[in-house]
């Protein structure tokens, strides 16, 4: 028996690729843990979507 199946509008299936250097994904996880953030990549989205929110409302 695995987990139930996500529904269709939250399932996330498109990957953004992001190269970083070895000492800004340190700095990244580190402001991840410290958020308390699950993992890095929810943490990231997060961010990311408030910047896109705020970039918006400036225009």
């Amino acid at each position: 028996m695995g987990r139930p199946p996500v529904p269709m509008h939250l399932k996330r299936d498109r990957r953004l690729v992001v190269m970083v250097t070895d000492a800004e994904n340190e700095r990244l996880q580190e402001a991840a843990r410290a958020a308390g953030a699950p993992s890095l990549s929810d943490w990231i989205r997060e961010r990311l979507l408030e910047a896109a929110v705020a970039e918006l409302d400036r225009s």
